[in-house]
């Protein structure tokens, strides 16, 4: 289980970097311009950045034109640069001084400094890391310091996550607390790893430790995707409702045009070509669709009309069903010509209390709608006769 473990972090670890490069591409542009979001960011790239130096191709590569050292260096200071940021979030979350960010930043550069000064200060090493066995380049003081700043950076910030995620908010808020604190949490049992090798020689947390590293990756990229799918199930969500929609409410706009705000088109160029944002589409063909129901209310809807209570499912269908056969009717009604039949109340109040009830209410009387017979009650009037 243990060479599966490995084996696993192994073929991980380019996948995970990618993932974490293409969540900051993704967030960069609205990260960038919220200063709330400025520490989570900066605390991904930096990770993928360090992630990225850690990569058997990229250690390779850099071999070739460079020390390892130089590489080393690189990761871990971009490894402190990602636990001050890590720090500076929790700040944010706690806090809105300015004194603890600038205690943070000064506080990550003196540690960068003091590492630098620790590696030149060593006795000549061949490479900056932590060996199977033996003792860890380019001193154990070196790694002691790198690795309190990450386990004091990740508890804090896994603990606060866990805190504030717990707190009633927003639903993809909560989430992405939970997704990067959890991710937080396992780079410092990765930390904590590497502290029981280095003081009790402890040999069997190893294997695990690269699948701990991608697995923190994918979270944290996870996390900061969390607004992006939230908008994007809302485009989707608005696409759906305007298309499902579009049968019924094309129907009535024809009969009654002064209710829609623009003249109807396929509904296929509304999806890839539409002429306002897919929230306000879905919510103009909702209140277009409801405006046109009520225009339509002086021609042929029947006198009983379902009252404004809670009624069982079943009856709720029948009185959907009820509704859209009226309203077709109406509708033909309209176009004919025919006289208009005395105004019936009942149906004004029908269908939601909220928007989305009533978006609800309309998506299932389309399908009424849909296979409801055309049927005029009413005499035509002189004027259609002649």
């Amino acid at each position: 289980m243990t060479r599966d473990a490995a084996t696993l972090g192994a073929e991980l670890e380019l996948p995970s970097v990618l993932l974490l490069w293409t969540a900051v591409l993704l967030r960069a542009p609205s990260g960038l311009r919220s200063a709330a979001q400025r520490g989570v960011l900066l605390a991904v790239v930096t990770a993928a950045a360090s992630m990225t130096l850690d990569l058997p191709s990229v250690l390779h590569e850099a071999a070739r034109h460079s020390e390892a050292n130089v590489v080393a260096v690189a990761r871990n200071a971009l490894g402190v640069l990602s636990a001050g940021a890590v720090l500076s979030f929790v700040a944010q979350v706690t806090t809105e001084g300015r004194r603890f960010q600038t205690a943070i930043v000064l506080a990550s550069g003196s540690m960068v400094t003091l590492l630098l000064v620790l590696d030149l200060a060593a006795e000549p090493h061949l490479k900056i890391g932590i060996p199977v066995s033996g003792a860890p380049s380019p001193s154990l003081v070196y790694w002691l310091l790198l690795m309190s700043t990450h386990l004091a950076a990740n508890a804090l910030c896994a603990l606060m996550c866990l805190r504030y995620s717990a707190a009633p908010a927003h639903r993809s808020l909560t989430l992405s607390l939970r997704l990067f604190g959890l991710g937080t949490a396992l780079a410092g049992v990765y930390w904590l790893a590497y502290l029981l090798r280095v003081t009790t020689d402890a040999h069997w947390p190893l294997p695990w430790l690269p699948l701990l590293m991608d697995l923190h990756g994918v979270l944290r990229a996870l996390a900061i995707l969390v607004p992006t799918y939230s908008v994007l199930r809302r485009v989707v969500s608005d696409i759906a409702t305007a298309w499902r929609l579009w049968p019924m409410w094309h129907d009535l706009v024809i009969a009654v045009p002064h209710v829609a705000l623009a003249s109807p088109r396929h509904r296929i160029w509304d999806v890839v070509w539409p002429r306002m944002p897919y929230r306000v589409l879905a919510y103009r063909r909702i209140i277009e669709t409801r405006d046109a129901i009520l225009a339509l209310m002086d021609h042929g809807l029947p006198p009983q009309a379902p009252p404004p209570r809670r009624r069982p499912r079943a009856e709720a269908s029948r009185d959907i069903a009820a509704l859209a056969a009226a309203v077709k009717s109406a509708r033909d009604a309209k176009l004919q010509g025919l006289d208009p039949a005395p105004r019936t109340p009942g149906f004004i109040s029908t269908g939601g209390t909220d928007f989305a009830g009533e978006r609800a209410f309309l998506l299932r009387m389309v399908k009424a709608y849909q296979s409801a017979p055309a049927h005029v009650g009413a005499e035509p009037s002189s004027a259609a006769k002649d």
